[in-house]
């Protein structure tokens, strides 16, 4: 490991003006990939107590992986100007566009690793520009390792060449690319198709089990009023209609699919009790759990 008489060097510029301000000059820098020949791709691992930023913006797209060991708890200044409460767990994903605006305000000490990569370098990578959209706490199946396997290669020196660097910058713009689509993409206001999938994602791997506004908010990475508001906005419905319906799709399909107890299904899809099922499956279908499997018979 590098020691520590290294200067961060990662890029960030107020808003509107074209001039690097150095954000992070009292971060205590491990090692940087500065002197292993990468191109278009600039990585590295540190640490800082506190970190007071407004109206900032990376020079290029900013992907971080927190290295704490517990929750990071701060706060974002919202686009109504309102400070709100973040959590990132542990190894999970801060991701900000070149250009984009951000607003921070942490109080305890953050351990990271952080890459700042050109957008024309993975434009010409992959062929298209994605249309990279915040996230805060993002666990990404591809993203992830792809971090901590950087953030491994710098603190070892580098050792395995601009090869790796090419290669990592690679999955790095497909799996932006991914997630987010291309540039020319357009949602209809609010939150975005992407971040609707995620959420739809979420509560159907997590149906049979509470799941509250908070913790969809904070799988897209939005405060949870910001959540709420351009949820609706989205899908004209509030995010607990949303995760009510889809229970309620999953036990019609149950009741279709398989001979499970009634009482069964709707433990499985997240309700108390059959009673509370059968009440939201009649005002929702218009008939009763039991009639419905009986027309399938």
């Amino acid at each position: 490991m590098q020691h520590s008489d290294l200067s961060s060097e990662l890029q960030f510029a107020k808003q509107g003006d074209k001039v690097v301000v150095p954000t992070l000059r009292h971060a205590r820098i491990f090692a940087t990939s500065k002197t292993y020949g990468w191109d278009g791709i600039y990585a590295e691992v540190g640490e800082n107590q506190g970190w007071h930023v407004e109206d900032m913006v990376p020079v290029g797209h900013y992907v971080a992986i927190s290295r704490d060991t517990q929750d990071f708890h701060f706060k974002v200044r919202d686009a109504a100007g309102v400070w709100q409460p973040v959590v990132m767990k542990p190894h999970t994903l801060w991701i900000q566009p070149a250009n984009q605006p951000f607003s921070f305000d942490v109080q305890t000490m953050s351990r990271w690793c952080g890459v700042i990569v050109q957008p024309a370098k993975l434009k010409a990578l992959v062929g298209s520009e994605s249309a990279v959209e915040p996230v805060i706490g993002l666990y990404d199946e591809v993203l992830t390792p792809v971090m901590q396997a950087i953030c491994a290669e710098v603190l070892r020196g580098g050792s395995s060449g601009r090869k790796f660097a090419e290669a990592m910058t690679l999955v790095i713009g497909t799996q932006l690319l991914r997630l987010f689509g291309e540039a020319h993409a357009t949602f209809r206001g609010g939150i975005t198709g992407r971040q609707l999938r995620l959420v739809a994602d979420h509560v159907d791997a997590r149906i049979d089990r509470e799941i509250s506004v908070a913790q969809l908010a904070q799988w897209v990475g939005l405060s949870e009023a910001h959540f709420a508001r351009a949820f609706k906005q989205s899908t004209g419905q509030s995010p607990h209609k949303f995760v009510t319906e889809r229970r309620l799709e999953r036990g019609r399909r149950l009741l279709a699919d398989t001979t499970d107890s009634i009482a069964q299904i709707a433990l499985d899809c997240g309700f108390a009790d059959q009673a509370h099922f059968a009440r939201s499956f009649s005002q929702h279908y218009g008939s009763s759990p039991s009639a419905l499997r009986k027309s399938f018979v």
